[in-house]
């Protein structure tokens, strides 16, 4: 009776010690800029998107999720601190995460405080360097640099020369364009995207078996659309349709933009709309960087499974924001569409179920409070949004009701508010909170509208609940 004990005691001991010994879950997050939730995984069957397809069919796809702002650099330190813009205080181009907000708790920051590797390969933030003290590995962006995303050397030449009289940014980015497509027959390491692959691959490959949070990069499909020939061959003109051109009846003018950021290429007219057949071409090139990143995302993925990671990594794909291709007559983004904010969303965690879809209204400051529980951890209280780990375990779990993203025009911010029905906007004076447009667009048709309802008489009722709702979220974030 004593053997049998002790003997049960020493299992008992030996399995505490083995769940002891568990090594903790590493992270590989996948930052994809301007990609819209349009891959065949998502139902668009004419895009080319095996290896984020095969990625979705290992875990959850979020089918209404949404980024807190449609630009890059606030969208990004939006997930990667899991705070609104307002809490954060960035809402442009020209906020560094770790400048404006010295000592706020990043995802980089927590996870090194718990011993893990933290690398940055590619475009992570919009600021290469931000968050520089708390990335274990962030090299330099290999090849081209950003901005110079051509195989040119004549754009190349220009770039380093405005670099070498003092010019940063935006204003290397103004002088140094070219067309804005290139499809060149060569190999996919000529690309920056391509050399950041490698940057990742060759990272894993020197893993020592400590935990590592692993952020890759991928800065197509944003413009210029260059990438191998080879992915532009995946796809015909004929496939692609020139969307419409219309505003929805009633739209505030301030739910447009002039989409400076396309029209800075010398292929593109200063003013006015754009030719079908350039629409094509530019539909056409934004699909080969689709399927441009698809690649690099599978060449990382298979070298995860190659060295039996996979089994203990949650994976993530997230897109910064959505994008216009000439839809509404506009294009890239910057404003509160549906289209604009609705971004792809896929987290794949081992043990959890795989192959499923959530319809649950998710917001990308989720992400943070996600990776925390999945890894074991307790997200920190700056966190502002709520573990997906349910969701997860359950896609029909309940949720919040209701996603909120908002984008400035100067000094008027605009706050969008979207249920499961609809998208209600309101366009405020930020200094005295006088609300100078509303919009309400129903979205149970899909991502484009005809006109904004907002004035009509049986939606009185409405906009007034959603008002008081929209008001509640914009006034908590701002005041934090």
């Amino acid at each position: 009776m004593i053997g049998r004990v002790l003997s049960a005691w020493v299992v008992l001991l030996l399995t505490g010690a083995a769940a002891l010994a568990e090594p903790p879950k590493n992270v590989l997050f996948f930052f994809i800029d301007d990609l819209r939730p349009e891959l065949a995984c998502y139902g668009k069957n004419n895009i080319h998107s095996p290896n984020i397809d095969a990625l979705a069919a290992e875990g959850t796809l979020f089918q209404r999720a949404y980024c807190q702002q449609a630009i890059c650099a606030p969208s990004r330190a939006s997930v990667m601190a899991g705070q609104y813009p307002d809490s954060l205080g960035i809402h442009d181009l020209s906020s560094p995460l770790r400048r404006t907000l010295p000592d706020v708790i990043s995802l980089p920051r927590y996870f090194q405080s718990r011993g893990y590797v933290t690398s940055s390969f590619g475009k992570v933030y919009h600021h290469h360097t931000d968050d520089k003290p708390y990335w274990s590995e962030l090299p330099d962006l290999p090849g081209q640099k950003y901005g110079d995303a051509q195989v040119n050397d004549d754009i190349i030449k220009r770039a380093a020369d405005a670099r070498s009289r003092g010019l940063t940014g935006i204003e290397v980015f103004k002088v140094s364009q070219g067309p804005s497509t290139e499809a060149l027959d060569a190999d996919d390491a000529v690309y920056q995207d391509g050399a950041v692959a490698q940057q990742a691959i060759d990272a894993l490959r020197g893993n020592d078996g400590k935990p590592f949070f692993m952020c890759v990069g991928i800065a197509k499909p944003h413009l210029p659309f260059t990438a191998p020939k080879r992915y532009w061959d995946l796809y015909q003109r004929d496939q692609f349709e020139v969307p419409p051109r219309k505003l929805p009846q009633a739209a505030s003018r301030l739910a447009k933009t002039n989409w400076g950021e396309l029209r800075a290429y010398t292929d593109i007219p200063k003013d006015g709309p754009l030719t079908d057949e350039k629409t094509l071409e530019l539909c056409h090139g934004y699909a080969a960087c689709v399927s441009f990143a698809d690649a690099q995302v599978g060449k990382v993925m298979a070298e995860l499974n190659r060295l039996g990671l996979r089994d203990n990594t949650v994976v993530v794909l997230w897109g910064d924001h959505g994008y216009k291709l000439g839809d509404y007559g506009l294009w890239c983004k910057h404003t509160n569409f549906e289209i604009d904010t609705r971004v792809p969303l896929i987290v794949s965690a081992p043990e959890l179920p795989q192959g499923k879809r959530s319809n649950a209204l998710v917001e990308m400051i989720d992400v943070f409070p996600t990776l925390a529980k999945l890894t074991g951890g307790q997200a920190p209280d700056s966190c502002e949004g709520q573990s997906l780990v349910d969701l997860l375990e359950n896609s029909d779990s309940p949720f919040r009701d209701s996603a909120f993203s908002q984008y400035p025009r100067g000094s008027i911010m605009g706050y969008s508010l979207r249920t499961e029905k609809w998208r209600y906007n309101e366009w405020i004076q930020t200094k005295t909170r006088k609300v100078l447009s509303t919009e309400l667009y129903d979205q149970s048709k899909g991502s484009l509208v005809d006109s904004n309802v907002v004035s009509e008489p049986q939606h009185k009722d409405l906009v007034a609940q959603l008002s008081k709702k929209l008001d509640a979220l914009s006034r908590l974030n701002r005041n934090k």
